[in-house]
């Protein structure tokens, strides 16, 4: 049976590495300050009264299969949403973004569609992209790296950090596009010797071509939102599933899944994953949370009514996410 260790990943050394690294940033600057703890999903710098909010995301492994397809058409959704959508999550506006592409194999064509989908992508998020770096580095990368920062604008003292989370809070859940942009190391592992199953129809395309959906972009639509209700969280679920939760705040998150979609069903009966595992890889559906106020909830789920929004659960005493219905449960975000 593959898991994610066995594809190359190990999510514990990640995060081994990961701490080992913010342990030795201790400096927090002179005049530009850093303001908020590292970890969350973007950083904070005070800037004249108020904070400017960072972000650096790519693409991934997401690539090779694009590579191997020459199907480009959609990846700028996945640089330019796992971007926005991280940045979001602590409150911030997204106002602009540069990128970062390297590769051995650059051409002209492949540009085109990349720099394309790039375009829609950020006229869909609302965002500019100023600029960025291009370089060619065959010893090494072999193949191509898509990466991105994004920087956004944030009022002092509206920032959403998770601090108040508290219990009886309700969680919301944001439907995904598919598979997004994490998880693919797990997906090549289970297509290494059967090929031939990525080219089987799946819902009237090749299953790669489903694959290769891009991101969705929440960013735009949340921050309208932000500006009308009090929301206590936003997770983004990216590679580590639905333990992101955890990296707002250690409470308990109980929650309860919609039926699990097709492409995620496939995956798992073709990995033979199990939920425990599937659920710490892959979004499962669910691409977005917010955590709000119980009165609040109704009118947040008809204001997000193009994300087919759903009821998750509820924040209780305790520590730890569990899935009842799937019958999974965490105890820490690493």
């Amino acid at each position: 049976m593959p898991i994610y260790k066995e594809s190359g990943v190990d999510f514990d050394s990640v995060g081994k590495f990961r701490n080992a690294i913010i342990s030795q940033l201790s400096y927090e600057g002179g005049k530009y300050r850093r303001a908020a703890k590292i970890g969350h999903y973007s950083g904070l710098v005070s800037f004249l009264g108020n904070f400017l909010a960072i972000h650096t995301d790519n693409v991934g492994t997401k690539t090779m299969t694009a590579l191997k397809y020459n199907h480009f058409n959609e990846i700028g959704y996945d640089l330019v949403g796992m971007n926005v959508n991280d940045i979001i999550c602590m409150g911030a506006e997204p106002i602009a973004m540069v990128n970062y592409i390297a590769g051995s194999m650059l051409d002209d064509s492949a540009g085109t569609t990349i720099g394309t989908s790039i375009n829609n992508a950020c006229v869909e998020a609302g965002i500019t992209m100023v600029g960025g770096e291009t370089a060619s580095v065959p010893d090494l990368v072999n193949g191509i790296d898509i990466s991105g920062t994004v920087i956004g604008h944030l009022q002092k003292g509206k920032e959403i950090t998770g601090i108040r989370i508290k219990e009886k809070d309700k969680v919301t859940g944001l439907a995904s596009n598919g598979i997004h942009s994490n998880g693919f190391s797990l997906i090549r592992k289970i297509y290494e010797n059967k090929p031939e199953m990525l080219e089987e129809d799946f819902q009237g395309k090749p299953f790669w071509e489903s694959l290769l959906k891009g991101t969705r972009i929440y960013s735009k639509k949340l921050f309208e939102l932000i500006q009308e209700f009090d929301l206590h969280g936003i997770s983004h679920i990216t590679g580590g599933g639905v333990r992101n939760l955890l990296r707002l705040k250690e409470a308990r998150y109980k929650l309860t899944y919609p039926e699990i979609p097709p492409l995620f069903q496939k995956i798992n009966r073709d990995g033979k994953i199990p939920n425990q595992e599937a659920f710490e890889v892959f979004n499962m559906g669910i691409g977005m949370m917010i955590i709000s106020s119980k009165k609040d909830q109704d009118s947040i789920i008809q204001e997000l009514g193009k994300f087919n929004p759903t009821d998750l659960g509820v924040v209780a005493a305790g520590h730890g996410i569990s899935v009842d219905n799937y019958g999974v449960r965490y105890r820490s975000y690493y």
